[in-house]
């Protein structure tokens, strides 16, 4: 990267970074394949919500089968992640959301999603969980699901999977300048306003060199498994214009960002690299996450439960996929 002022640097830099956290663009089309057959209850629990933009928080679940929550990155929400959700429709698997405020510190929202967590054991002891977290939601997800907590808080419920995709553990390279101590002191405090405006309460976390990076924590012995998806995002494209020519690449976080080794070396962690872009691997609107679905399913965190054959499944998913939206990166 060439030398550039200061002051401009530290703000492009923290613009393009953060880039990364988002996540695709909210699918307005709802296509409905399957309902699970059985009661349903009704639930309000702070946080969690099915995965769209609309007001209404209560969720609607079959207590007695497993609940997939999807973890959105920042500059997202829950409603941009709701046709995976419908995926998981098309599978007769069920899937909600976590929304939260991507500004706010990381170990506060992971306590968050711990608190919702507990909240749904307490109404389901026995429902298993998978947690599936893309980018930034994936450290939140991965540090809910830490044991020895700075907050003391324990995920209660007995079974837990966790999946986490594009996420980078080993800290935002282009943000290093927000945990340099002596720099944010030598600039009389104006790299932490810079920071902070645009990163939020986050911004001494996400470094290559900030405790929650450095220190990830071991994953509490309720995780029977933590599924890594990285993606090498290198010559990914996230819009085309009109004669085919890329306009905007999908490269967010490089694989070494995305790699930490105290997470990739942890019980009962899987790791598994994807030439995908930062979006493509789950969606962007236009395309099937074809390598998302294959990898949960071959490693058995989607299991396909309907009774639809492969290639009415293929047309109900490019159905899903197959109206282009404006994206809001």
């Amino acid at each position: 990267m060439k030398q550039k002022d200061f002051f401009l640097y530290a703000v492009m830099s923290v613009l393009f970074g953060m880039q990364g956290c988002a996540s695709p663009s909210d699918i307005k089309q709802n296509v409905s394949t399957s309902e699970i057959a059985h009661t349903k209850q009704t639930l309000k629990i702070t946080g969690l919500k099915q995965c769209n933009n609309e007001g209404n928080d209560s969720i609607h679940l079959n207590p007695d089968e497993p609940l997939t929550i999807i973890v959105h990155g920042c500059f997202s929400s829950a409603g941009q992640f709701k046709t995976l959700a419908d995926v998981y429709g098309l599978y007769d698997q069920q899937a909600i959301c976590f929304e939260y405020d991507d500004r706010k510190s990381l170990e506060e929202t992971s306590g968050e999603l711990v608190t919702a967590l507990n909240q749904l054991s307490t109404q389901n002891p026995n429902q298993d969980l998978h947690v599936i977290g893309h980018s930034q939601g994936g450290l939140v997800a991965r540090r809910a699901l830490t044991s020895e907590r700075e907050d003391q808080q324990t995920v209660m419920a007995k079974k837990v999977q966790l999946t986490t995709v594009s996420s980078p553990f080993n800290g935002i390279e282009i943000s290093s300048h927000c945990g340099i101590t002596p720099l944010r002191i030598l600039s009389l405090g104006i790299v932490d306003l810079i920071c902070y405006a645009v990163t939020g309460e986050k911004y001494q976390q996400i470094p290559p060199n900030a405790d929650f990076i450095e220190q990830p924590g071991d994953l509490a012995a309720s995780v029977s498994q933590h599924l890594v998806i990285k993606t090498d995002e290198r010559n990914s494209c996230r819009k085309e214009n009109d004669k085919g020519e890329c306009i905007e690449d999908d490269y967010v976080f490089s694989v070494n960002e995305q790699s930490n080794n105290q997470v990739d070396d942890g019980v009962n962690t899987d790791l598994v690299t994807v030439k995908a872009g930062h979006v493509e691997i789950v969606g962007n609107g236009e395309s099937v996450p074809t390598d998302l679905i294959n990898i949960l399913k071959q490693k058995e965190v989607l299991v396909d439960k309907s009774d639809i054959n492969q290639q009415e499944q293929a047309r109900l998913l490019q159905l899903l996929y197959s109206t282009p939206q404006e994206s809001n990166l």
